[in-house]
């Protein structure tokens, strides 16, 4: 085993240890009471951000048969409700898998969400996807566009002649960059871009087999964090005009800043935002998802999350309106009226096409993941 894998197995080793208990106490629900509904979310790989904010976000909506009451010190979650937090390959595999019924509820990208209701780019083979909904906005990720040290990357332009990973073939992150790269006039020869696993592009930047690479994510990103801390990459800054031409073309794209401090370093630097937002499935019992949402907002739920996560803080109920592409699922929106965020009309966010939209310029194809057993699975993506 390379050292560069070690370092990235020692990264993996408290969120597969997390996988365990969840999937012990799933069994355990189950025996304990056999009505016990089970509410999948489906997340991301152990190494990201997504999977250890649903183990939080299930454990807080969970109120199993048997709980104590929530003003005694137990769960303040949905009465009978079991919640586990599932690993996938991030946000395409949880569009997916919610919308053909293999999970009830679960974690994407808004750019994710955004081609798959008009069924475009990742989707365009698969078509629209409609029947998902909104039940909340959660936190802005960011753009990461990792480079060597010893790269000489200093713009997007400086990328045409390197030797770059995308991100994993069907994952958020490799239609995003793809879709910088064309927005930009970017065009790198097919054999210098690469679509590589976290694991892999982790190992081929420390040996030098590539220059850069993409990665979607909230801050700080423990897999970016691992590659400072060791003095080996930075991050690449974008441009003003970089960040306006792209947030014109594809709305779901913010202008952000990665805060001096966050990675060992590593400055200021102007990157692209996007949301992650929890989505579940159209046809979801209304008082389930109303339950679901009520628990979510729980103050207890907030002190999980600031307790738990760096990220918690980001997930306040002041931004689970902001940025939605799909609109509310009924029982999320009754939660929201009845503490008066909303008002007579709900507020729903589905995107108008755009006339014109640029063609991705990679010549690999998209193809649908399909949700596997997650014990043969290498987390591909962060997000």
């Amino acid at each position: 085993m390379s050292a560069a894998s070690s370092v990235f197995r020692t990264l993996v080793k408290k969120p597969l240890f997390i996988t365990t208990i969840l999937i012990l106490f799933g069994f355990s629900g189950a025996l304990y009471a056999q009505d016990t509904p089970i509410f999948r979310i489906g997340t991301g790989a152990t190494i990201g951000n997504y999977f250890p904010i649903g183990g939080i976000i299930a454990s807080s909506i969970s109120k199993p048969v048997g709980s104590r009451d929530c003003d005694k010190g137990g769960s303040c979650g949905v009465d009978g409700l079991l919640s586990v937090s599932v690993s996938t390959q991030g946000s395409v595999e949880n569009v997916i898998g919610i919308a053909d019924g293999r999970l009830e509820g679960g974690f994407a990208q808004a750019d994710v969400v955004y081609w798959a209701l008009r069924g475009e780019h990742i989707f365009r083979t698969r078509g629209a996807i409609g029947n998902l909904r909104s039940v909340a906005n959660l936190y802005p990720e960011a753009m990461h566009i990792v480079v060597s040290f010893h790269s000489g990357i200093r713009t997007l332009d400086d990328l045409a002649d390197k030797k770059i990973s995308i991100g994993p073939t069907g994952s958020g992150t490799n239609a995003g960059a793809q879709l910088v790269l064309e927005t930009r006039n970017i065009r790198i020869p097919n054999e210098n871009m690469l679509t590589l696993s976290n694991s892999e592009a982790y190992e081929a930047i420390l040996n030098g087999d590539i220059d850069a690479f993409f990665v979607i994510a909230g801050t700080p990103a423990r897999l970016v964090s691992a590659l400072t801390d060791q003095h080996k990459v930075s991050l690449l800054s974008l441009s003003q005009t970089d960040v306006d031409v792209l947030h014109e073309i594809y709305p779901f794209f913010s202008a952000g800043k990665i805060d001096v401090g966050t990675y060992n370093t590593v400055p200021d630097t102007l990157a692209l935002m996007v949301p992650a937002q929890f989505l579940v499935r159209e046809d979801m019992d209304e008082k389930l998802i109303y339950g679901i949402t009520k628990a979510l907002w729980h103050e207890t739920t907030a002190m999980n999350l600031n307790k738990g996560h760096t990220l918690g803080r980001f997930i306040t109920l002041d931004t689970a309106l902001e940025g939605l592409i799909m609109p509310l699922h009924p029982g999320a929106e009754r939660f929201y009226r009845e503490i008066g965020l909303i008002g007579d009309h709900v507020i729903e966010k589905e995107v108008e096409p755009e006339e014109e939209t640029p063609e991705i310029i990679s010549e690999t194809t998209a193809i649908e993941p399909s949700i596997t057993d997650e014990s043969d699975q290498e987390p591909a993506s962060v997000e």
